[in-house]
């Protein structure tokens, strides 16, 4: 029998208990007699490096200055992440490095699994890998989405899939047939009141990934098949948690597929937000159905008001689809975030201003934008076909921990510094717009604890 610990690194957003290793952790319980164990590092880390904030946020009594404050706290925070990434590539600790290393002893494991769900997260693994390299008997091992080059040539092993990782620790193959599926994912392992947040926020995935594929800059769904998950499963989380608040974080869901989940959920009376893309068979009917069954917000992918650049992106959307959503959506009390980027290969400046314009059209049905840059990323449609997008060339920087910095130049259209130039322009149209602190966007958890407290809503900012 062996002793599995799964670590969740810093840096990212303490608002939640991670899915990442919860899903693993509740998935090798509930299929094997090995001794499995988490520890969130990244919610220590902030813990002792931000205890003023993390009391802050724990109580919303605090919040009539939570732009501002919010705004301080991604500033710190920056500086901070930076100042250790930088001591990592020098080959120093990183902060609280012993502390944690004392942490992860504790649990005397054989294994010890990091999840590297984002880049950010590879810098600390890098110097725990190295760390453990030089400690006899402890494997290392790796898996999530932002795995990187630098990262697989010095881990023991790293997998992919649940299953691989399983039969590792078990060495054996395992019969897939007698594979126990049929379980709630546990998050009783976490202290949830210590998370920077009024009330805990769990998040949940309903299907294995994207099931549109569709999106020329996404990366997200990889080669995974799509799969809709056990409504039983999903249920029994919700019950198992005695928490009031998911957060679905699937990239998207099918129409189908939330109508089940929203007649599972109804009875138990909970609130939960929700990624979707903004299509027509979003009708009124629909969208009351789920309002009913406690969906509080959404979280649209408009990504534009320009149709030109819609069908560049492929999205499947049309301005016309996305506004008639947006109404129909505000008109049974949903909130609506909407997500929109500016910088699009070949998006002209009057193309911005109309995506500007329509926001503008559609503020009362608007409650908060969440804007960014396009960034390109590597193995996207776009990347592998660039000229289709009037790239003319792609520029790889070479990094010391992370893979290579891309940056790009175009045959026409806005850079991104030309982009980023005219979103700032647009600043105060934006923030007008925003019936919400801009800075929830940082801490999107908040949204259920805001939403809850109308009298803090558009307070100092």
């Amino acid at each position: 029998m062996k002793n599995v610990l799964l670590v969740y690194l810093p840096f990212c957003t303490p608002a939640s208990p991670p899915y990442s290793i919860t899903n693993l952790y509740s998935f090798l319980k509930n299929n094997s007699q090995h001794n499995i164990d988490v520890l969130d590092l990244n919610l220590e880390f902030h813990k002792l490096k931000f205890p003023k904030f993390q009391d802050y946020y724990r109580d919303i009594n605090n919040w009539a200055d939570y732009d501002k404050v919010t705004e301080d706290y991604r500033r710190l925070t920056a500086k901070i992440y930076s100042e250790n990434n930088k001591k990592v590539i020098s080959g120093e600790r990183p902060e609280f490095f012993e502390i944690f290393l004392d942490k992860i002893k504790e649990k005397n494991p054989d294994i010890v699994a990091f999840s590297i769900v984002y880049s950010s997260q590879a810098f600390y693994a890098y110097s725990f890998i190295k760390e453990f390299a030089r400690l006899s008997g402890v494997k290392c091992v790796l898996g999530g989405p932002a795995v990187n080059e630098k990262l697989i040539e010095v881990a023991d092993v790293v997998f992919d899939k649940e299953l691989d990782f399983l039969e590792y620790i078990s060495s054996k193959k395992v019969n897939h047939d007698k594979l126990n599926l049929d379980y709630a994912l546990d998050f009783s392992r976490y202290d949830l009141d210590e998370y920077f947040t009024p009330k805990p926020v769990i998040p949940l995935k309903t299907t294995s990934t994207c099931y549109y594929k569709k999106c020329t800059f996404c990366t997200h769904f990889k080669d995974v098949p799509y799969m809709e998950y056990s409504l039983d499963m999903i249920k029994n989380t919700i019950i198992d948690s005695k928490q009031k608040n998911f957060f679905l974080i699937d990239d998207m869901i099918p129409v189908k597929m939330l109508l089940k989940i929203a007649k599972t959920v109804k009875p138990l009376g909970i609130r939960w937000a929700c990624q979707l893309k903004p299509m027509k068979e979003f009708n009124k009917i629909v969208l009351k159905k789920l309002r009913e069954s406690g969906l509080i917000f959404v979280m649209w992918g408009v990504e534009s008001g320009n149709n030109r650049i819609l069908n560049l992106i492929n999205k499947g959307t049309n301005k016309d689809d996305i506004e008639y959503v947006l109404e129909n959506s505000h008109s049974v009390g949903i909130k609506n975030i909407v997500y929109v980027m500016f910088g699009f290969p070949t998006e002209t400046r009057q193309e911005l201003e109309e995506t500007i314009n329509f926001l503008k059209k559609n503020e009362n049905h608007i409650n908060l934008i969440s804007s960014s840059i396009f960034g390109l990323q590597k193995n996207t449609f776009i990347y592998n076909y660039p000229e289709k997008f009037g790239i003319k060339k792609i520029i790889e920087k070479k990094r010391t921990v992370l893979e290579p910095s891309i940056s790009y130049e175009t045959s026409k259209g806005l850079s991104q510094q030309d982009a980023n130039k005219m979103r700032n322009s647009y600043k105060k149209t934006i923030e007008k717009i925003n019936k919400y602190p801009k800075s929830m966007n940082f801490f999107r958890e908040h949204m259920f604890c805001m939403m809850k407290n109308k009298n803090l809503i558009k307070l100092n900012y």
